[in-house]
């Protein structure tokens, strides 16, 4: 301790001192602080009272996030679950935006054919493994109205037809399936055949329309729609788009190769048709 005194460091400590004490004696001397003297002990002590200021800010910083810490967590925690609350409802908001879509498509298939029996929309639980017509499988079965060989479809057009049917679930075969047989016709050109299923096609996700005139009038893009004649389906849904036509190997007949416009791979709702107009007449036909 008695080498600090010694050094250089305390020499100038001591002089500054003794300069501010003798500014004092000085001020007091000619009768109270002078206006000079005033200006140059702040401008000594300014930047000592700046750097004062500064840690004690910072102190009381320190002193508030420990003895708020608590209040603060607390508060950080309510922040996080009314941000998770907000997500959660705006992930519902826009499902039940998606969900009332739906529906409104699905009310637009009432309205453009009155005389439909429709169901509820039911959700489609999943497809069956390793079937390559993607025959899927819906929640909803005998209890909610369904029967064997009731027409499915969407928005869009028509899926397929109900084939297996349980009291709360049912089996779907789509248009892909060469065991379904719709009649149809061109929007355009009005020229009839029948649409179902064939493995050749099937890659490309497409469906073939037999027995066409060998001098087909059909072209690529051409709307095919369910003539009804059938009695399975209903008339004036859409089946699918024209891709390309062709002749049979017999030489006897046209094909057209056929686009489904529905994408029976991410089917998620559909609806079941469960009386229509020439419905009743047909079976009435089939029991003669």
């Amino acid at each position: 301790m008695g080498n600090f005194f010694k050094t250089t460091k305390c020499k100038i400590i001591l002089f500054i001192l003794a300069l501010l004490v003798g500014v004092m004696i000085y001020a007091v001397s000619q009768g109270g602080y002078t206006i000079s003297s005033i200006g140059v002990f702040n401008a000594l002590i300014s930047p000592f009272q700046h750097a004062s200021n500064a840690i004690s800010e910072r102190v009381e910083h320190v002193l508030d996030m420990y003895s708020n810490a608590q209040s603060y967590y607390d508060e950080n925690q309510t922040l996080k679950q009314e941000i998770s609350d907000l997500h959660a409802q705006l992930a519902d908001y826009e499902a039940a935006k998606e969900e009332l879509a739906e529906l409104q498509e699905f009310m637009g298939i009432k309205e453009e054919n009155p005389d439909f029996a429709l169901t509820s929309p039911f959700d489609v639980v999943g497809y069956v493994a390793n079937d390559p017509y993607r025959t899927f499988i819906i929640d909803g079965g005998s209890e909610d109205g369904v029967s064997l060989y009731d027409p499915v479809m969407t928005a869009q057009g028509m899926v397929g037809m109900v084939t297996e049917l349980g009291t709360e679930t049912a089996t779907v075969s789509t248009i892909l399936s060469p065991d379904v047989y719709i009649a149809a016709l061109s929007s355009k050109t009005r020229e009839k055949g029948i649409v179902t299923g064939n493995i050749s096609m099937l890659l490309d996700g497409c469906c073939k329309m037999e027995y066409l005139e060998k001098e087909t009038g059909l072209q690529k893009d051409h709307v095919i729609l369910t003539s009804g004649e059938n009695g399975y389906f209903p008339r004036g849904c859409v089946i699918g788009f024209v891709q390309e036509t062709g002749l049979e190997a017999t030489g006897l007949s046209a094909y057209a190769k056929i686009r489904p416009a529905v994408d029976l791979a991410n089917l998620t709702k559909v609806v079941v048709i469960t009386d229509f107009s020439g419905k009743e007449g047909q079976h009435e036909k089939e029991q003669h």
